[in-house]
């Protein structure tokens, strides 16, 4: 494992002490404490639910809206919630607990108790997609038995982010892109920040949002921001038809030339680190330089890459769903 900050705690407390339980493979892992992305993650490297009791609500409706319901219908069975209450969640059983690490009450209540238990960061990395999956895969993967399965995706990704990177320097401009997480009203979103950078960046655009945190702006400072293209991230139901068939929006340039984008939905929301990374990043690209990326054929890339990675076999009709994601995969309660 990599020297790296984050903090992760595998660990037995007994009397004190703690005693690292490296052995034995979880079968009843419970996920709470807002690590919403985790449950796709366990699910696409075990191929399955088998080792999941517990995951968070906003997890559940994201799997339910996407083609992991398909593959794995057992999803529905499977107990979930925004539960916090250390007693209930121990009533399920757990020989794993995974929490965020920004919640410290939750985390410092699992680890008091007999459970191994990990605690997790999105941002040790610098809100760097790619260098954040692969700092929860390091921990989780050997955990699950699936370290190989683990560096074939991150070996792909990295070609999938350095082949791109590639493509962008013999453009000579970029175009100006902004992403939306919500709206707070029809005159008021929350943009940018955290893997914003990241993910407009490697895809060859220029983040209009400069800040790091989840920035709040108003529409007259979209006006003035004047974006070539809008994203629209799965966290929320707004969708581009919103956007392009409302009278507010008409004098910006993103809406009058039609380039407004509802993120794509795989095995999760891929704004959040997922294991659909090289998929986003590779849609992204054909979105900011579509000239220059005409001939890359979307549906066959999701296909053969789960498909290699994964050994999951995706229709047609699952793959095109994967590009336009249903309006309630936006529903997080």
């Amino acid at each position: 494992m990599r020297g790296v900050k984050i903090f992760i705690f595998i660990c037995i407390v007994l009397g004190g002490q703690i005693v690292a339980n490296e052995h034995q493979k979880p079968k009843n892992i419970v996920i709470a404490g807002g690590m919403w992305p985790l449950p796709s993650l366990i699910m696409l490297l075990e191929g399955g639910t088998s080792s999941l009791t517990y995951i968070p609500k906003a997890s559940k409706n994201a799997l339910k809206a996407s083609f992991m319901y398909e593959l794995f219908p057992e999803i529905a069975a499977l107990a979930s919630g925004e539960n916090e209450n250390i007693e209930e969640l121990l009533k399920l059983k757990p020989d794993l607990f995974i929490c965020h690490s920004a919640n410290l009450k939750l985390c410092q209540q699992m680890k008091k108790t007999h459970i191994p238990t990990i605690e997790m960061s999105v941002n040790t990395w610098d809100y760097n997609s790619y260098e954040t999956l692969q700092g929860w895969l390091e921990v989780i993967a050997p955990i699950l038995g699936k370290e190989s399965r683990a560096r074939a995706f991150l070996r792909f990704t990295k070609s999938v982010e350095e082949d791109i990177a590639k493509e962008v320097a013999t453009q000579e401009s970029k175009p100006r892109a902004m992403i939306i997480h919500f709206a707070e009203s029809e005159k008021s979103f929350m943009c940018g920040g955290i893997f914003a950078d990241y993910l407009l960046e490697k895809s060859g655009a220029e983040n209009v949002i400069e800040s790091k945190s989840i920035a709040k702006v108003s529409l007259e400072e979209i006006y003035r921001l004047n974006p070539d293209i809008i994203y629209i991230n799965n966290f929320n139901t707004l969708m581009p038809e919103d956007i392009l068939n409302s009278p507010l929006w008409g004098v910006v340039k993103a809406v009058q030339d039609k380039r407004v984008y509802k993120f794509p939905l795989g095995s999760y929301r891929p704004f959040a680190p997922s294991l659909d990374l090289p998929i986003l990043l590779t849609w992204l690209y054909t979105h900011n330089h579509p000239k220059s990326s005409k001939d890359i054929n979307l549906i066959n890339f999701a296909q053969n890459f789960y498909k290699q990675y994964f050994d999951i076999s995706l229709s047609f009709e699952q793959a095109r769903g994967i590009f336009n994601p249903k309006k309630e995969a936006g529903l997080v309660k």
